[in-house]
């Protein structure tokens, strides 16, 4: 007797696919959001669009050689495993201690939480506080990445202006005071208070300290993000609100995305021990990987501190590369060239288009030249800032973004023109 035919086989033929009939079952709070746009393709040949960190400045060899003899040590089998939820203890001792040294901040062990890169840490921060209709406040413009998590849950989102020392606290006061007489009081705000992304500037220690008190006298938690803190060019280092602030008041999301190798994932959230254990409960993911927990404690064991001073004169010579290409590119036409602060460190120039322009056509020109970049819509809460652009230098080589920047001058120029 021929053997049945399974059920599922069945099933299978029996009219097409269910996509259409679970349409209607899709949760609401995981509902896709709007891809970011970027002018021209992934494939341009000037690509300023993301912030990733330089290939040439990526320690393959050396992390090759320490992931060989991790696998071969005693710890090797531990390294494959399943690990503890927080992230590699090892990992999270050296973690403190750096942060110690070199932010001033003090936070043990217990205080750090290892995440799937920084944007997963600040998608956690997000769930633990949020929920929908609750009130976030955020800068404009502000990371894509912080208000994503934001959006998705449904939040209230208000947006508070910078300005050349960072965010405009007297504008932050008026708005917590709206807030509250409205009953609505906000839960949290997103702030980027180092090299921010996309607009560069750096919180004045005075506005830190200013943020903190506010917090405290409205009762909202603080998310500091501060990706690229140690790839400061210039200047000396200020104090981070987390330091300045009442214990529990602040937690702070940092990477070694910037530093060490974006590809290993190695984020981590800093907070007092009772918050780093709710927001680990949060965490579905069995436990931060233990091999690149591993490797990346290896790694900042034997060179971290020589590779971020190479790196920060690496970027320093980036960011200088592409200013000469867009100088150099309206030394004729002055009148034209956008206006934008030099960052001090991090990855990004924002410009904001001369008045009359439309951003629309500069995006145009700029693909036509083979230059990508990231148009500041995708950085406000609002949809607004057409008139704004964010140039990542550092992917490109020096003489790549020379050159990008002179393009870019010309795309903004043949815009002005039309």
């Amino acid at each position: 007797m021929a053997a049945a035919t399974p059920t599922v086989d069945r099933l299978a033929t029996a009219g097409g696919d269910a996509l259409a009939d679970i349409e209607s079952l899709y949760s609401q709070v995981a509902a896709p959001l709007t891809p970011i746009q970027f002018t021209g393709t992934a494939g341009a040949k000037y690509n300023m669009g993301g912030g990733q960190p330089d290939p040439a400045t990526l320690p393959r060899e050396e992390l090759a050689d320490l992931a060989g003899e991790l696998l071969a040590s005693e710890d090797g089998a531990a390294a494959l495993s399943y690990g503890e939820a927080g992230g590699f203890a090892g990992l999270r001792q050296l973690l403190s201690e750096k942060l110690r040294r070199w932010d001033g901040v003090e936070a043990s062990p217990d205080e750090i939480l290892i995440t799937n890169g920084s944007n997963h840490g600040l998608a956690v921060v997000a769930q633990l506080f949020i929920n929908p209709g609750d009130v976030a406040i955020v800068e404009a413009p502000t990371f894509m990445g912080g208000l994503r998590p934001l959006r998705q849950l449904k939040a209230q989102i208000e947006m508070v202006p910078l300005d050349e020392n960072g965010l405009n606290v007297v504008a932050l006061e008026g708005t917590l005071r709206r807030l509250r007489d409205a009953g609505t009081p906000a839960k949290l705000l997103y702030t980027i208070p180092n090299f921010h992304n996309p607009a560069g500037v750096n919180l004045s220690l005075d506005r830190r300290k200013r943020v903190a008190q506010l917090a405290d006298d409205f009762n909202f938690v603080i998310l500091e993000d501060d990706a690229y803190g140690e790839l400061r060019f210039t200047g000396e280092q200020i104090p981070s609100i987390y330091s300045l602030a009442r214990k529990g008041r602040v937690i702070r999301s940092a990477t070694l995305s910037k530093i060490l190798a974006a590809g290993l994932r190695v984020g981590y959230t800093i907070a007092p021990k009772e918050v780093v254990g709710r927001l680990s409960s949060l965490k579905l993911d069995g436990g931060a990987s233990p091999f690149t927990g591993r490797l990346a404690a290896a790694y900042l064991k034997r060179r971290y501190e020589e590779h971020v001073t190479l790196l920060r004169d690496v970027y320093r010579r980036k960011r200088d590369a592409l200013v000469k290409g867009i100088e150099a590119g309206f030394a004729a036409t002055p009148h034209l060239k956008p206006a934008y602060m030099l960052p001090t460190g991090g990855f990004f120039l924002w410009l904001k288009l001369p008045a009359g322009t439309d951003g629309t056509r500069v995006a145009a020109e700029a693909a036509g030249r083979g230059v990508a970049y990231v148009p500041g819509q995708a950085f406000f809460a609002d949809g607004s800032g057409a008139e704004y652009i964010r140039l990542a230098w550092s992917m490109l080589s020096e003489e790549d973004l020379e050159a990008a920047g002179r393009l870019v001058a010309e795309a903004i120029r043949a815009a002005a023109a039309k």
